[in-house]
């Protein structure tokens, strides 16, 4: 990604800087509005909502923001010097770097959350029964991986270069890569992201319409946000730079000026994508009402003991001395004791033992043996041995 127009190294002989231009108050608005919001969003999504796997794309997505508009300030800085740079090549090459790192980690983390979105609402049991425990998580990673490889080329090639003595300006020299680098750019910048994005909250939309008993209210909320910004804030980008490969200088300043909607944009991101689907909403309510208590007068400030005083206290020493009446004791006059009778105990009768019939034993009537006679032996037979 190009950072168009920016600049690099005045000599210290040169007249200084007039008041900020039009677009330098811009990209200072774009930071004192949007890094408090990202910085909201980083400890909200940390600390707050960590159960919570969109939790992950919107810290994923709040850091891509915070990087880009911290890193702005230089960009801020270069305008209010007349577009010169006077920090080298070194720190230009990192300027350059952190500008297409937070813009490509944005624009991916934008497909990402879409893509979470769809499976959702597209697959829910699937989505919430036998999803992958670290899709998300390696979702991110890989978002930010190929943001990396992709302003890899822009480094390389970014100098400040010094266009005429003690004028200098940081910018990328792409030589004959002009051409493939812009496509490179295009595709990955435009057609990729924008297709994911449309797909899938059209896959989504689709569904969540034809299901039954599912209000779409807020679904379709989200999603008309979600587009609208895409839409109005990288998509002109997209079609001026596929402008600038029919007509290569016509189209640099106005590349320069939608370039400067990427700032608004990292400034919107957390409105649209936090507040809009989370429970943020709700927590960033109960800030001012919160901020407000700890202001008030009625809140404990440290002071001087006789100022503290506890409620008892103070309602005893509001009423006047002479109001108070002692009460008089009750008069105690001792009663005699009382007469405790003995009860008598209860009169036991014994009961006698019932009388045990022995039984008479069973009548043993012997059986009589039976007497065994032996067969005759057959004719003919040896006589057996007794």
């Amino acid at each position: 990604m190009e950072l168009p127009n920016v600049t690099v190294s005045p000599s210290p002989s040169l007249p200084p800087p007039g008041p900020l231009p039009w677009d330098g108050q811009l990209l200072v608005a774009c930071a004192v509005l949007g890094l408090p919001a990202n910085a909201f969003t980083l400890w909200l999504t940390g600390w707050r909502l960590r159960c919570r796997s969109l939790a992950t794309f919107i810290f994923s997505l709040a850091t891509s923001d915070f990087l880009f508009l911290t890193n702005s300030i230089l960009q801020i800085w270069s305008v209010a010097q007349d577009d010169r740079w006077t920090l080298g090549t070194p720190l230009c090459r990192l300027h350059q770097f952190l500008y297409a790192l937070g813009y490509y980690s944005g624009l991916f983390m934008l497909a990402a959350i879409s893509l979470d979105r769809c499976l959702l609402v597209a697959a829910p049991l699937w989505y919430r029964c036998r999803r992958p425990a670290r899709l998300p998580v390696m979702l991110c990673v890989g978002a930010w991986v190929t943001a990396a490889g992709c302003s890899v080329p822009d480094t390389a090639m970014s100098s400040a270069v010094e266009l005429w003595p003690g004028w200098a300006v940081c910018r990328s020299e792409r030589g004959s890569w002009e051409k493939p680098l812009r496509w490179l750019e295009v595709t990955v910048e435009g057609l990729v992201p924008f297709g994911v994005v449309v797909a899938c909250h059209g896959i989504a939309l689709v569904v969540a319409w034809w299901r039954p008993g599912r209000p779409l209210t807020h679904f379709q909320r989200i999603v008309a946000a979600t587009l609208s910004a895409y839409v109005l804030l990288h998509l002109p980008f997209q079609v001026t730079q596929l402008l600038q490969l029919v007509a290569p200088d016509r189209f640099g300043h106005l590349l320069y000026l939608l370039g400067l909607a990427f700032n608004l944009s990292s400034c919107l991101n957390p409105w649209l994508y936090l507040l809009l689907g989370t429970r943020a909403g709700h927590h960033l309510a109960r800030m001012p009402r919160a901020v407000l208590a700890c202001l008030s007068p009625a809140a404990v400030t440290p002071g001087s003991p006789a100022a503290v005083t506890t409620e008892a206290s103070t309602a005893v020493s509001s009423v006047p001395p002479a109001a108070i009446t002692p009460v008089p004791l009750a008069t105690l006059t001792p009663g005699p004791p009382t007469t405790v009778t003995p009860v008598p105990p209860a009169a036991i009768t014994s009961v006698p033992p019932t009388a045990v019939t022995p039984v008479p034993p069973a009548a043993i009537t012997s059986v009589p043996h039976t007497t065994l006679t032996c067969p005759p032996a057959p004719v003919g037979s040896p006589p057996t041995s007794p």
